[in-house]
């Protein structure tokens, strides 16, 4: 079933869904028409990207008819970048939880921005800030996932690495439906966050938690660490102990 060219019902804060066979990159579009003035709340939906992303810049394979790509537009007031930083796992959150409940699959949280299922990736989370000083000006939160994928639906290079919730719960789902209930839950987790901060996040993540407990190589700023990781604190930040017994706070990075 493909999506609607229209959407007559939003889920509770969304204020326009603009859907596009085909774009770029949803992000990118968003950003666009949070410059034009887009409210909080504006979704772009794609059925394709020709050049969707991921962090630091990779290409996220989005072919048509099978994933569901969107991204969301996000006016929070009064928040500043370092109160912004724990949005990417909210989301994660949010999406696993979800995903969980609508499709039985046993999604798991990666940090800093994936979500997977086993050792494989499912989906993928962007987020990007306009920022100036401490003022957030808007925040883009994008999601990809891959939702009604086959083996060969998959460049050959990411078969091994990738999956899709055909492939692990042997149904084909439908994208509106399974768009909606994501959107939902992602909008109204987002507001908790924006309301309450990380608090509320913080053990759903734990438990869902494909990092911790696992030693793991990880690319940061201050260069490469290895080391377990133990935990996730309370600003979102993952805490590794090297093979000394130190304990580092990492904010960001990426896990190999």
């Amino acid at each position: 079933m493909d999506y609607p060219r229209t959407f007559d019902q939003l889920p509770p804060g969304a204020s326009k869904i603009c859907y596009y066979s085909s774009l770029g990159s949803t992000s990118t579009k968003l950003r666009r028409l949070a410059e034009e003035g887009a409210p909080e709340g504006t979704v772009a939906l794609a059925d394709t990207q020709s050049a969707g992303r991921g962090r630091r810049g990779r290409f996220w394979h989005s072919p048509p008819g099978k994933g569901i790509y969107f991204s969301v537009l996000l006016r929070p007031p009064q928040l500043d970048p370092a109160g912004a930083a724990p949005l990417t796992l909210v989301a994660a959150v949010a999406a696993a939880r979800g995903l969980r409940d609508t499709t039985g699959v046993p999604v798991a949280v990666k940090w800093p921005n994936d979500l997977l299922v086993g050792p494989r990736k499912l989906g993928g989370i962007l987020t990007e800030a306009k920022t100036s000083g401490r003022k957030v000006h808007y925040l883009v939160l994008g999601i990809g996932l891959n939702v009604n994928h086959l083996s060969t639906d998959f460049p050959a290079e990411l078969r091994a690495a990738a999956t899709s919730l055909r492939l692990e719960s042997k149904q084909v789902f439908k994208r509106p439906d399974l768009f909606f209930a994501l959107l939902e839950r992602v909008l109204r987790d987002c507001r908790l966050f924006f309301q309450t901060g990380f608090a509320p996040f913080q053990q759903p993540w734990r438990k869902m938690s494909a990092t911790l407990g696992n030693t793991v190589v990880l690319d940061g700023a201050s260069g490469k660490l290895r080391g377990k990781a133990v935990d996730l604190d309370s600003t979102g930040a993952l805490l590794v102990e090297d093979g000394q017994g130190k304990l580092h706070r990492i904010f960001c990075g990426e896990i190999r």
